[in-house]
């Protein structure tokens, strides 16, 4: 899989973590987090809020809203969509992740989800967004109007990928709208399921084979994580919403500009050990 490359550095990164948690957190201090944002709900009730209200580009994460957006729509989801060559060369501009469609195969919706949420597959973006807007502009409109409807006053999407276009920071939101989306995100089997599952095949109707694999590198190493998306470009750093649920305890995490991939899942790790802590 291809990462997403483009030109303007990462910024200075900061320590984050030292807020005061609401009253539903464990007593323990929470673990400095390097990232500019991060913000944690424990069963809805927010514990964990630095830099969360502030915006910033938040990269592939957009695509949870753009499931939603289709999710909103079809209720089929056997139907099936031809791939065109506009939908493979899409990200190629900025050496996008793909889920390696081929022009020409016909893919089912629920498939080109997963690769949109697990491979992160522009490609598998791009078509969903042209079939449902329908074309681009019409889709990233709706993807607007959802957020409106959500109550997400300090977010805006300017494409349906979290591409860096027109410019690094034109889809933006906020680390604290983003736990919002997530569980609303949630609520729809679809994604909930996608979000969760760490490695797919599926077969098409022209008989070819694609085989998904999810960027979440806590999937089976973690327990009780349940998803949800990755991001990454030169000007949002390194991204992940994240969920996590043991016995009646569920998580809801984001964390927006982490200075490596690693490190993302690192923090998100020990802010979930922290949270189920109590």
């Amino acid at each position: 899989m291809r990462k997403l490359i483009v030109s303007v550095a990462v910024g200075t990164t900061v320590l984050v973590g030292t807020g005061a948690p609401a009253q539903a957190a464990p007593s323990l201090p929470q673990p400095a987090i390097k990232a500019k944002a991060v913000a944690l709900s424990l069963n809805g009730k927010t514990v964990w809020n630095e830099g969360a209200d502030t915006k910033r580009p938040i990269a592939s994460l957009t695509k949870v809203m753009t499931a939603i957006v289709v999710l909103r729509q079809e209720t089929n989801l056997d139907r099936t969509l031809k791939i065109k060559k506009k939908y493979t060369t899409y990200g190629d501009k900025w050496n996008a992740s793909e889920a390696g469609l081929v022009v020409g195969d016909r893919v089912k919706v629920r498939d080109l989800l997963y690769g949109a949420m697990l491979e992160s597959g522009a490609d598998a973006t791009a078509a969903l967004a042209d079939a449902y807007g329908p074309g681009y502009k019409n889709f990233v409109a709706k993807m607007n109007a959802t957020a409106k409807r959500l109550g997400l006053k300090k977010t805006r999407y300017a494409n349906f990928d979290g591409l860096p276009y027109p410019s690094q920071t034109s889809t933006y939101s906020t680390a604290a709208e983003q736990v919002k989306l997530a569980r609303y995100a949630l609520r729809f089997p679809t994604i909930e399921k996608a979000a969760a599952t760490k490695k797919i095949t599926i077969k098409t109707a022209k008989n070819r084979t694609y085989t998904f694999e999810n960027t979440n590198r806590l999937l089976g190493k973690y327990p009780g994580i349940s998803g949800i998306k990755t991001g990454y470009t030169n000007g949002a750093g390194y991204c992940f919403m994240f969920a996590a649920k043991r016995g009646k305890r569920t998580q809801i995490g984001v964390i927006l500009g982490s200075p490596t991939e690693k490190r993302r899942f690192y923090d998100a790790k020990r802010m979930l050990d922290w949270g189920f802590s109590g």
